[in-house]
């Protein structure tokens, strides 16, 4: 770990230690203005500990033009879906998805929001899964931050390190006025548009879409948030509660969406949807077996691709290479079941994943059985989980703990914007499972 950040970690760590019980104090502060500031997912205040999770100025580095390299390569592969019959073909999502994939979203470069999820050990960078469907996390990772910001003061850390943190919000609202910018080109549409940020009815997310809403309005946006079922469409105007909405922040997952107002407005191009549908095709894990295809990446984004994308393939009967070798893919996934990964091609959240280190063999191969036939399936090579230590409170004290995490990035716009970090007792990590949040913050020396 380089530029000084293995000592700022040490540093935050004792300085937190020397004060004592008044660490729980600062655990019930932070928390409660955090609540009253929205970083809530379910019901209940998002878990945090007391430190940000530092990152080095050159991990930084190396994760923006990695996020920046791939961003590009999904794009195309995004914007390819709809005249690329092999691409379809390897994809193979249902007809009624397909359909929406296919819709032209109004303007260039459709994957405008995605978080790329990742594991960083040292220098060692690799995505494990995009999610551009419907990534969340960008409101609530600038909130933390200033939660954190606001009640930890350590004036030894600040006097000897530099900390740097840039706040997403406002990139995300710059890009969704950007594709709203191209998309009223040629129309007769209002140069600012209403926003609305649409998801489910249940939503466990509402929080975090005040958060957005609030930044939307500091940047002069009339914004509002709402139901897939407070949406209605008369053939000429999208409107949520009444209201004529022209920008749609979509939060609600294709397969919620099929139907109804915001797939209609969408199918006549009178509402501007971001992310359009088209992103879903980023989201299909199944992609990861193609982005080393020369024909939607550039040699200097081949280089990344290959050093930063585990060995993905889709689990389905026939012979494909691993290294030098070429072997017959479901024997060889029984085989290897330690090294090994199974995930949903089109999930989130953690769901049905199966670490083969963590799994019977029988309920190894009987996987294997039931989904190498539907195709359903990607098999990916096993990225071990880095663990960091982490303050925890107990006893009215800071006791270190080792936890999992991982690092999520964004790409907004195609560009590396900022990063949210997960933590999590468990291999598998994430929020809805219990995982805690943590703001990215880039450490060094002052005289590094």
């Amino acid at each position: 770990m380089s530029d000084g950040v293995a000592d700022l970690k040490l540093a935050h760590l004792v300085e937190l230690s020397k004060l004592g019980p008044r660490c729980r104090e600062l655990e019930q502060e932070i928390a409660t203005w955090l609540r009253e500031h929205d970083v809530v997912f379910a019901g209940r205040t998002i878990p945090f500990v007391l430190m940000p999770h530092f990152i080095s100025p050159a991990q930084q580095r190396a994760i923006r033009r990695a996020v920046g390299c791939l961003s590009a390569v999904l794009d195309r592969l995004c914007d390819a879906y709809a005249h690329d019959a092999a691409l379809r073909e390897h994809l193979a999502v249902p007809p009624a998805e397909d359909e929406l994939i296919r819709l032209d979203p109004g303007y260039p470069h459709p994957l405008r929001i995605c978080r790329l999820d990742a594991f960083l050990a040292g220098g060692e960078l690799k995505f494990l899964e995009f999610n551009a469907d419907s990534p969340a996390g960008i409101g609530y990772t600038d909130v933390l931050f200033e939660g954190l910001e606001r009640a930890i003061a350590l004036p030894r850390v600040r006097a000897e390190f530099d900390t740097a943190y840039a706040p997403m919000l406002p990139v995300l609202v710059a890009t969704l006025l950007d594709a709203w910018r191209h998309f009223r080109a040629g129309r007769s549409l209002p140069e600012r548009p209403r926003l609305a940020l649409v998801d489910v009815d249940d939503s466990p997310s509402v929080p975090e879409f005040r958060i957005v809403c609030r930044a939307a309005a500091g940047s002069g946006i009339d914004a509002l948030h709402c139901r897939l079922s407070d949406l209605s469409y008369d053939g000429s105007r999208l409107r949520a509660g009444g209201e004529a909405v022209e920008l749609v922040y979509r939060r609600a997952l294709l397969e919620d969406a099929l139907e109804g107002p915001l797939a209609e407005a969408a199918r006549d191009g009178r509402a501007c949807l971001v992310n359009p549908f088209r992103s879903r095709v980023a989201n299909n894990k199944k992609l990861f077996a193609l982005l080393d295809d020369p024909r939607y990446a550039e040699p200097a984004e081949l280089e990344v691709v290959r050093r930063t994308i585990p060995w993905t393939r889709v689990l389905r009967d026939g012979r494909t290479s691993w290294g030098d070798w070429v072997v017959d893919l479901l024997p060889f996934v029984s085989d290897n079941r330690e090294r090994l990964v199974l995930k949903p091609a089109s999930d989130y959240g953690g769901h049905g994943v199966a670490l083969g280190r963590e799994t019977s063999q029988s309920d190894w191969d009987g996987l294997i059985e039931e989904h190498a036939a539907r195709e359903d399936f990607v098999v990916q090579e096993y990225v071990p989980v880095p663990q960091e230590m982490f303050p925890v409170v107990e006893d009215g004290h800071i006791q270190m703990q080792l936890k999992h995490f991982n690092i999520n990035p964004f790409g907004i716009g195609g560009r590396y914007a900022g990063m949210i970090t997960r933590i999590s007792d468990q291999a598998v990590i994430n929020v809805s499972a219990g995982g805690g949040l943590l703001p990215s913050v880039v450490g060094r020396h002052h005289h590094a």
